[in-house]
């Protein structure tokens, strides 16, 4: 499989000296998003320079299409904040096939193609999902010794692991959320990785559950190195109980209630707000509810919190619109 044209246009934002950083020496860090993910990527990318300063940082953006004012606020990023972003817009073709959802978006399958584009730039990376939140330092990260294997990783939570295992034959008894994944590119290349993960998700078209993730878990059986979940701890705000240890250095908004958006009333949310607040960022509103589905959210949300009138209203709203849409 050919990746020659996947790549339409690179794009780099130089807040540093290109010439003179040495990509290895540096830590670089890999997302694959769309448009509408912009907000969350920046302030994900704010907190990652915020907790490791005097560390050259430079960031691979793998994207379809890009908003000019999300060009500029990138490009004032890479300047005030002394890193390096490269944007790449890729030919997302190849995997038009491919199943996607609203919650999981085609640029998803983005993180197929990092390592064959970065492959000869830089020797490892760390890709990480937009609504990653960093809140340490990744020195230790970077001196990981790998081994003989392709990835570093982080199990996912017990619940999806014991489901996905069986169900996908997982030999190493093991399942990783592909959300965070510390990558050896030429081992990675070496062993076709890329090639295999995009393969299989076209030879199982419906079949998995956690799309990308679980063709990754299939290829990269037995060759993961597993790591402290601190580097990807999975935070999902749905539930009130929810709790963020003091040592986590990646925290990983799972669910459908993240912390950009108004439905969201955990007290965790302000961990997020206060570095959005912080950031280019900070003038871009909250996602408001204005589906049924979100306005049901908000509903739950209101009522688990207390705010009782505001719950009642948010249900009755989401009752009218669910009506409205069914006819």
């Amino acid at each position: 499989m050919h990746f020659d044209n996947i790549v339409k246009h690179k794009i780099i934002f130089n807040g540093l000296d290109i010439k003179e950083i040495d990509y290895n020496e540096s830590i670089n860090i890999g997302y694959g998003i769309d448009n509408n993910f912009i907000r969350p990527l920046g302030i994900s990318m704010t907190s990652v320079v915020k907790n490791n300063i005097n560390i050259n940082v430079i960031f691979h953006i793998f994207i379809d299409y890009i908003d000019d004012m999300s060009l500029n606020l990138l490009k004032k990023f890479a300047k005030y904040n002394k890193v390096i972003v490269i944007i790449y817009k890729i030919n997302t073709e190849i995997f038009d096939q491919l199943p996607y959802t609203k919650h999981f978006a085609k640029a998803t399958y983005n993180r197929f193609l990092m390592p064959q584009i970065l492959d000869g730039i830089v020797d490892k990376f760390i890709y990480i999902d937009a609504d990653v939140q960093c809140f340490g330092s990744l020195k230790s990260l970077m001196q990981l010794d790998f081994k003989d294997n392709v990835v570093a990783v982080v199990n996912d939570l017990s619940y999806v692991r014991e489901k996905q295992i069986k169900k996908l034959n997982i030999k190493s008894n093991k399942y990783f959320n592909a959300g965070f994944m510390f990558i050896d590119i030429k081992k990675w290349n070496d062993n076709d990785i890329s090639e295999k993960a995009i393969k299989l998700s076209f030879d199982n078209l419906g079949k998995f559950a956690w799309l990308d993730q679980d063709a990754l878990n299939i290829v990269l059986d037995g060759k993961c190195l597993y790591i402290d979940k601190k580097y990807d701890y999975l935070l999902n705000m749905k539930h009130k109980n929810a709790i963020m240890p003091n040592d986590v250095i990646f925290v990983h908004y799972v669910g459908r209630y993240k912390p950009w958006t108004e439905w969201c009333l955990h007290p965790l949310k302000e961990k997020f707000l206060s570095v959005a607040r912080d950031s280019l960022w900070k003038d871009i509103p909250l996602i408001k509810p204005t589906t049924y589905k979100t306005m049901k959210m908000m509903g739950r949300s209101s009522i688990l919190y207390g705010k009782y009138i505001s719950g009642i209203y948010w249900y009755l709203e989401y009752a009218i619109y669910k009506i409205k849409s069914k006819l």
